[in-house]
């Protein structure tokens, strides 16, 4: 068995800072409502269809009625499967708002930490590296353990008094990771929600994670692949030959084995450049969509997305249409993608979609659609394609350029498909949305 000097690995003072079921907490405070016994989900499409999905839920509701997020309205137990339905609120979700609430508590979080020493992952979950400010709040006489415990208290309470939202820490005076497992495997279950993981405690605590898909890293897919292995738990991946997990996964598999001994090395201020940069956009759809109605679908979001690239001056050499069915329906879906001249030309690019939904599409009823592009290119100028007329590719290329001006000017619904106006077109409901949500108002309970 492989050992690890840790008095040789780097080390500072992390806390990772995660916000108590957010979005329901925002919900409830706004209302007056005690955040941590009171049940309320924030649900997209709210409405009596059934086709909402839980973005968010309190948690009294997660534990009076075994929700969790990301799950759906039918989902939902009804009051004969369990009373405290009747006292559950649900609400629609209002992104511009919780996404304003979040600035105020990265101002909060900046107080005790150099804004290149924080590092935002989400809306909800953040972590900073307090090494160079542990002094200023806590006597240097106390152990750096402490100091650091001491500070994410007051991280903490600073964000109550501000906001009223809870906040659960992990922390290490190791490394990131560590204080990311933390977070997940102790501190969300302490009273003061708070837990400290070090190099010291791997044996102990990081091999004992009890369910393998709980580890940083690790997804269902990964969880079968390491199964296949005989890796079931985080001590057997930590005694796996880290050979034999290169052989199988590449350098993933040595991220692996190193994690597994609790080692990371990454520092907040090394920024992560991606290898390769995508866009895309996905949308559930607000009921069972059949066939005939899935092309204006499809042309919107081109336009949509179309017009994201030619603002960065990007064309795209890959595209990628994924569509899942109806839950009623046999099957999952699909996911294909094709490789194309570059191009960022709201056309030519519906009708690279359309393509791949004709050619895998086999008539199921349809729930929700995305499209990315990849292989992403800088190019400003025009390049013609040879097979077309070059006269009429420049006026198209012109009438995006007059388009793409018209919506900046005078946002997006000034210009729209006429068939959008059709029942089942979706441009003009979502033109007001934040992140595919509603995005609340400035102000006050909107909806209440």
């Amino acid at each position: 068995m492989e050992n690890f000097d840790y008095s040789l690995e780097p080390k500072s003072d992390y806390a990772f800072i995660d916000m108590k079921s957010y979005y329901a907490s925002y919900e409830l405070k706004a209302r007056g409502l005690d955040p941590l016994n009171t049940m309320l989900v924030v649900m997209s499409r709210a409405d009596n269809t059934g086709s909402g999905l839980i973005l968010a839920s309190s948690p009294a509701a997660k534990k009076r009625l075994g929700l969790t997020n990301v799950s759906r309205a039918w989902e939902l137990p009804s009051e004969e499967e369990n009373r405290a339905v009747k006292d559950l609120i649900i609400v629609e979700p209002r992104m511009q708002l919780y996404i304003n609430q979040n600035l105020e508590i990265q101002k909060i979080v900046g107080k005790y930490a150099a804004s290149e020493d924080v590092l935002w992952y989400s809306i909800d979950e953040g972590v900073a590296d307090l090494s160079a400010t542990l002094n200023y709040f806590v006597p240097e006489n106390v152990s750096r353990a402490k100091k650091l415990d001491i500070v994410s208290q007051k991280i903490q309470q600073h964000i109550y008094q501000e906001t009223g939202i809870y906040s659960t820490v992990g922390m290490s005076n190791s490394n990131i990771l560590l204080a990311k497992l933390a977070l997940d495997n102790e501190a969300k279950k302490n009273s003061n929600m708070r837990a400290l993981w070090n190099y010291s405690d791997v044996q102990t605590k990081v091999w004992e994670i009890s369910e393998i898909q709980d580890f940083w890293g690790i997804g269902s897919r990964m969880k079968e692949n390491l199964k296949n292995m005989g890796i079931y738990t985080i001590k057997d991946l930590a005694n796996t030959s880290p050979d034999r997990l290169h052989k199988k996964f590449g350098i993933m598999g040595l991220q692996l084995y190193h994690h597994a001994w609790g080692i990371d090395r990454s520092k907040i201020r090394e920024k992560y450049i991606p290898k390769a940069e995508s866009k895309g956009n996905s949308q559930m759809l607000p009921r069972d969509y059949q066939g005939h109605e899935m092309p204006l679908i499809i042309r919107e979001m081109a336009d949509q997305v179309s017009g994201r690239l030619r603002k960065t001056g990007a064309k795209a050499g890959t595209i990628h249409l994924g569509i899942r069915y109806s839950r009623n329906e046999p099957g999952t879906g699909f996911s294909r993608q094709t490789k194309v001249s570059p191009t960022n030309n709201s056309k030519e690019i519906a009708n690279h979609l359309l393509r791949l939904f004709n050619t895998y599409y086999e008539g199921q009823l349809v729930r929700q659609i995305s499209v990315s592009f990849s292989n992403l290119i800088n190019s400003n100028g025009l390049q013609l394609d040879l097979f077309r007329d070059p006269e009429e590719q420049e006026r198209e290329a012109k009438l995006e350029k007059s388009k793409d001006l018209v919506r900046d000017k005078f946002g997006f619904l000034s210009l729209v498909y006429a068939s959008s106006l059709l029942d089942h077109g979706r441009s003009i409901d979502r033109a007001g949305l934040v992140a595919g949500h509603n995005g609340g108002g400035a102000g006050g309970l909107d909806g209440l």
